[in-house]
């Protein structure tokens, strides 16, 4: 199985969300259809004073060849930022996949 990262800025938490709820809407979006290694929040952006902290989801997606594997990860990161979107702002969505010891960034669908 092929492992892959999708990632959005968070640009403001909506009002009256508790900021923790972010990363569990991201979370559940992505686990409804795929299975989510891992997942959490970046702030390293925040301490350079170079942007906003970004929340990513880890998952992998069931085997086929890359560019099915590609598209069925940007439909997640899809349902990533629809998941996002009910309780945050978001900007610059990303979707990496894992080649060979390093994450690549994947061209838009």
């Amino acid at each position: 199985m092929a492992s892959f990262r999708a990632s959005a800025a968070i640009v403001d938490v909506h009002a009256g969300v508790d900021p923790v709820a972010v990363l569990d809407a991201a979370r559940t979006a992505v686990g409804a259809g795929w299975h989510v290694e891992d997942s959490f929040v970046d702030v390293e952006p925040l301490a350079r004073a170079g942007g906003a902290p970004r929340v990513t989801v880890r998952f992998v997606v069931p085997t086929g060849n890359d560019a099915e594997e590609d598209a069925d990860a940007w439909r997640a990161g899809r349902a990533l930022a629809t998941g996002i979107g009910r309780v945050a702002d978001w900007t610059d969505l990303q979707v990496l996949r894992r080649t060979k010891g390093r994450w690549v960034r994947l061209d838009g669908p």
